[in-house]
């Protein structure tokens, strides 16, 4: 007879550590205007869609992707000017995350942010026993290089993660400060440049004079959400051990074909960035004339603003309007904010108005 002892709550299987967070949730309550993800309001060009539609629908399902995603790393390559060498795709940034700290760090290491940032950087670090330090921003979001080299020193992370421009600030940080925590730094320092092509200009390929720099790009900001492609670039030596935790096969063929193709029509998407950003401050000079709105300067595809008063009745007038933003309900610094995303100029108009009204208040 079998006396083993088993829980009578399966759940409890699972590492306590698991069990004390939450899943990484996203309320979606179904709204005509869709401004809370980040997402480009605009869809490939035409020209570029028809070829994508056809490269997608002669794509071989019943075989196994290209497990190196060769010519997907060679068409990054050359949209970035790098070797197809210096590239590591994940499906997604976040899966890119999850890899190079498994491979940089033992559990009870440390990784560093300034915060609030992206909070996959602090989650995945939870999952795999690491620690998290958050080195707090400036009350203008502005980033506290001599708290971040203060904290560097005495942390000693094995990884840095800077978020520039940040989410979901929206800061893009300078060069002098992105380049001071580097050289403070005894580990890696990743660049994470999701919304990059919303700014001014990158910041360079800081790897090739600092190897334990990587740069984090992803197409999921840029008109290809759906395909999940994030990837690093660094030196060679570097990712050759973060793709040992690469799980095998984790770019499928349908995202290698489709975002080789966009990275080699990349002239055709660009535009869209252009469009983008001047709808940002089309929308940052209409904010800024709203009482009770402080909208904070943004080189994403994102605008944060804080509410003066009731941010949750701001936030479910905006729903009943048809408006979906991202509220940052009972965060640190942030439960008075909302981030919103730049849209088409009809979504931003909608937004706006609806704003304006729900400032306003009852007439």
């Amino acid at each position: 007879m079998d006396k083993t002892k088993r829980p009578s709550d399966p759940a409890a299987l699972a590492r306590s550590r698991v069990r004390d967070i939450l899943a990484y949730h996203v309320e979606q309550t179904p709204s005509e205007v869709i401004l809370d993800a980040n997402e480009s309001p605009y869809p490939p060009p035409p020209e570029l869609h028809e070829r994508l539609m056809v490269i997608m629908a002669g794509t071989a399902l019943n075989r196994y992707p290209d497990m190196e995603a060769t010519l997907l790393r060679r068409a990054l390559a050359r949209k970035d000017g790098v070797d197809e060498h210096e590239i590591l795709p994940g499906n997604g940034s976040d899966e890119a995350i999850q890899s190079l700290i498994a491979a940089l760090c033992d559990p009870g290491d440390r990784v560093l942010t300034p915060t609030p940032t992206f909070s996959m950087y602090r989650i995945i670090a939870n999952w795999l026993n690491v620690e998290c330090v958050e080195t707090p921003l400036g009350n203008d979001w502005s980033l506290d290089v001599e708290r971040v080299i203060d904290d560097i020193a005495r942390a000693r992370p094995k990884i840095v993660f800077i978020a520039t421009p940040n989410n979901p600030t929206g800061a893009r940080y300078p060069d002098e400060a992105v380049k001071a925590v580097i050289e403070a730094s005894p580990g890696a320092v990743v660049v994470d440049e999701a919304y990059i092509d919303y700014a001014a200009r990158p910041y360079g390929l800081l790897f090739r004079d600092r190897p334990n720099v990587l740069i984090l790009r992803t197409l999921s900001k840029v008109g290809f959400a759906a395909l999940r492609l994030g990837y690093l670039m660094g030196d060679r030596r570097l990712l050759a051990e973060v793709n040992k935790t690469r799980l095998p096969y984790n770019i499928n063929s349908v995202t290698q074909a489709a975002a080789a193709e966009a990275a080699n029509s990349w002239s055709l998407v660009a535009p869209s960035f252009k469009a983008v950003a001047a709808e940002r401050e089309r929308m940052a000079a209409r904010l800024a004339a709203i009482p009770g709105v402080t909208a904070f300067p943004s080189q994403a595809n994102f605008i944060l603003m804080r509410i003066a008063r009731g941010a949750e009745d701001m936030f479910n007038t905006l729903l009943r309007e048809g408006v979906r933003v991202r509220w940052f309900k009972g965060a640190a610094r942030l439960d008075d904010c909302f981030r919103v995303t730049v849209g088409t100029p009809l979504e931003n108009d909608r937004f706006l108005a609806a704003l304006e009204t729900a400032m306003r208040g009852p007439a």
